[in-house]
């Protein structure tokens, strides 16, 4: 082994175990691949930058804006449209309809692109025909796969693999080459999954999947969202007047939303940035049990101001002041990254810097030498702080600068939680207590001991007793809760509101940039105007304390609010909307439109098909005919692209590239081939087949394909086997990625919808893996068992 192979399969190894821990993203990982290779000079920088520039690099993005052309102009939604009609009442023809319909789309278009175009439409199929989604979402999404099988530009790995034959010499494979081998698969996996597979997806009803008849009970009952509507009022010393609705944390206190205001007879829509007045209604929507058990919690002031420091002295509590060391293991991280609460045992009270003091959201501080830390912790914990190496000038807060740290402003507070309060076995992070009524636990007394600085992580028992930290706007703050006057049920009439008032069920799309942001982040009621009254979640449903929670592709969201709101919501390119409980009221795509997009599509396969001029070349035309002709605009054609994708490709092409041309392709593909020999050459093509279809499991499928490819080009010369039988066995793998949702993203995306768990993706993906296997190897034998003799 040369020191050149040994680098290149070091840096294989490396970008694998990145891949596999998803410690970067993968995009980021192919990137420093390439950089990598370039500064080693294992390929020269020509070689290191040809992948931007390669055609099936550019065939996919141009397939993404294609495809996108085919969707804005509503050619896949008549589709949608008349499988609708011809879907028939039994489940297993149901399941053969969509299945074949969303194939026969995936061969032409992006098979994520054709996930999310066919989910409402199955979403609206399994309402109509009272199936349970979880019965028909996944077979859609398995069928985008197989339908990639097809065709060339059926999925990015057929076209890398053909890329790969191009690169080592031999001819690329043709437009409908993988049709004979990928058709029956589609046939096999749908003609499986409809009288077999069926039986091993769950059968409940996960979303608010309701008749349309039922409306918004409907989906209230599918959703367990058993609230009433309560109005309570504002008294006319209320320190809630003059605030905002924000400002109140109504909502997130008590888990109840306010959806409109009664002010003067008239209903006013409300946002977080409405002003409350005196002798306003507020009209709530929850369960009103957890209002009035809030009104009994007991909150007793035991101290303010520098008697504070004298309670918390009393139970061995201590004011220490710290700075932060140059070059300690603080240096450079934030509050929150350091876990500096579990870690001391301590509580950090504010922060002196350059820019002044910082007492409160100093969770995202980043902490720097030369800041002045003032802690509050155990005494016996001092020497945690002293000892570790991370803080100098520590001393303890001298009496005469008590005040500047205690105001009078300041008050501890002990906190009586009634045995029924609804916060009972909540985390303390989720109570609310401190992000919504900024208070600071410093302690929980229970039977079995007092737990000082507890973590957030801790749950709230029965008998709990809290001291907790505030100022005097905390407890106007609880006061004013406890003070709203509850309405005689009777005279909550809204007729504006349950007029305008509709729901809707939406998961992120494919290209959403929302994806691991929280509510709170979003501020999700005032952008969008909207509620979330639920996420289903790995077959979980989460009701309370939603704000704090990230959103996750996958999600099935149950949003309430206007009518006009959710239509816009429709419109927007980070959500898709699965069911409603009103009829769309946007225009159709022109037809026109969808003839012309049509066309354009079909003339591009026509001109491949003729050999005229190459694929990626009639993809860029196709794509720029898309744009001239209106069918779909620049920007949305610069969104539909998957540049994650395309860079992947890209920069992975020159890590195939240096396998070969240092040997660490023939280097690897002799120990196959030496490991293979007692089996003969169907043992290798089945045990690469394995190999990688085990792999789409932990590594992209792009890259996998580039890696696989180089090692079976080479392999098949050692059993003068045609090198394509290999490279077509490896695409067919890659494209198979069945077995868990993060296998693709058409898995992922169905998720939430059809109330799926990992499990699931096991059970089924499995046996249809091994099924599409057993069609996929005997359809190669017929096509090239000539070869082999």
């Amino acid at each position: 082994m040369t020191w050149e192979i040994a680098a290149v399969l070091s840096i294989l190894a490396v970008a694998l175990v990145l891949f596999i821990t998803e410690k970067l993203r993968m995009d980021v990982v192919a990137l420093l691949v390439l950089a990598v290779l370039g500064m080693s000079k294992l390929v020269s920088p020509r070689e290191a930058l040809e992948g931007f520039s390669n055609p099936a690099v550019v065939t996919v993005w141009a397939m993404f804006i294609l495809s996108a052309g085919l969707s804005a102009t509503g050619v896949a939604d008549m589709i949608g449209r008349q499988v609708l009609k011809i879907a028939g009442e039994t489940e297993p023809r149901i399941i053969i309809t969509i299945m074949l319909s969303t194939g026969i789309l995936s061969a032409f278009m992006n098979n994520i692109g054709v996930a999310a175009l066919m989910l409402p439409v199955v979403m609206d199929i399994a309402r109509k025909t009272k199936t349970p989604p979880s019965r028909l979402l996944m077979p859609m999404a398995y069928s985008s796969l197989l339908g990639g099988l097809t065709t060339l530009i059926g999925t990015p790995p057929n076209l890398v693999a053909s890329n790969a034959l191009q690169e080592a010499g031999y001819k690329p494979f043709s437009f409908f080459e993988f049709a004979p081998i990928g058709v029956p698969a589609l046939l096999a996996g749908t003609l499986f999954i409809a009288f077999f597979g069926r039986k091993l997806l769950p059968g409940k009803l996960p979303l608010g999947f309701v008749d349309e008849s039922d409306d918004l009970m409907g989906f209230q009952y599918a959703h367990q969202l058993d609230e009433t509507l309560v109005q309570l009022n504002i008294t006319e010393d209320s320190p809630f007047v003059g605030k905002t609705l924000a400002d109140t944390h109504l909502g997130p206190i008590l888990g109840v939303h306010v959806d409109v205001i009664k002010r003067s007879g008239n209903e006013i829509p409300v946002t977080g940035e409405t002003l409350i007045e005196k002798g306003d209604g507020l009209v709530v929507r929850g369960k009103v049990e957890a209002f009035m058990e809030f009104r009994k919690w007991q909150a007793f002031e035991m101290a303010s101001g520098t008697e504070i420091a004298e309670i918390l002295a009393y139970k061995k509590l201590v004011l220490v002041s710290a700075v932060v060391k140059e070059k300690g293991q603080f240096d450079g991280m934030t509050v929150k990254e350091s876990d500096f609460r579990r870690r001391f045992d301590a509580h950090i009270l504010s922060i002196r810097d350059e820019d002044g003091i910082k007492r409160g959201n100093m969770a995202n501080h980043l902490f720097k030498p030369g800041d002045r830390l003032q802690i509050e912790m155990r005494k016996e914990s001092l020497p945690l702080i002293e000892d570790s190496g991370d803080f100098e000038d520590i001393e303890l807060i001298a009496e005469e600068s008590i005040a500047d740290i205690y105001p009078d402003s300041e008050s501890l507070i002990e906190m009586a939680i009634p045995e029924s309060s609804h916060i009972i076995g909540l985390h303390l992070k989720d109570t609310g207590l401190a992000e919504d009524l900024h208070l600071r636990i410093l302690g929980i007394a229970r039977k079995t001991g007092s737990i000082l600085f507890p973590a957030g992580d801790e749950r709230i028992l029965e008998g709990d007793k809290l001291l907790v930290h505030g100022n005097r706007k905390s407890i106007e703050m609880i006061k004013g809760l406890q003070a709203l006057e509850v309405a005689d049920p009777e005279k909550v009439i809204t007729p504006g509101l349950l007029a305008n008032r509709a729901m809707c069920e939406a998961t992120l799309s494919p290209q959403s940039s929302l994806a691991g942001m929280t509510l709170k982040d979003l501020n999700f009621r005032n952008r969008y105007g909207l509620q979330i009254e639920s996420i289903w979640r790995q077959g979980k449903l989460y009701r309370s304390h939603l704000r704090n929670m990230s959103l996750e592709f996958g999600d099935a969201l149950l949003i309430s609010g206007p009518i006009e709101k959710i239509d816009k919501l429709a419109g927007n390119e980070d959500f898709l909307l699965l069911t409603r409980t009103h009829p769309p009221t946007e225009e159709r795509p022109s037809t026109a439109k969808a003839v012309i997009s049509g066309v354009i599509m079909f003339l591009v396969v026509a001109i491949v098909l003729t050999g005229y001029i190459p694929i990626a070349i009639a993809s860029i035309a196709g794509s720029a005919l898309m744009i001239a002709s209106r069918c779909l605009s620049i920007e949305d054609a610069y969104r539909a692209i998957e540049w994650k994708s395309v860079f992947l490709i890209a920069c992975m092409i020159p890590l195939g590239a240096a396998m070969n041309e240092t040997g660490a392709a023939q280097w690897l593909a002799q120990g196959v081939a030496t490991a293979a020999k007692p089996f003969g050459p169907w043992g290798m093509i089945i045990g690469l087949y394995v190999m990688t279809a085990l792999a789409t499991t932990i590594v992209p499928t792009a890259a996998l394909v580039v890696i696989m490819a180089s090692i079976g080009i080479d392999a098949s010369g050692s059993f003068g086997i045609p090198p394509e039988m290999i490279v077509m066995a490896i695409a067919m793998a890659a494209s198979a990625s069945f077995t868990s949702p993060i296998s693709h993203p058409a898995n992922v995306l169905v998720m939430g919808p059809g109330g799926y768990r990992f499990i699931d993706y096991i059970k089924m993906g499995i046996l249809l893996a091994v099924v599409v296997m057993f069609t996929v190897i005997p359809m190669i034998w017929l096509r090239w068992h000539d070869a082999i003799g």
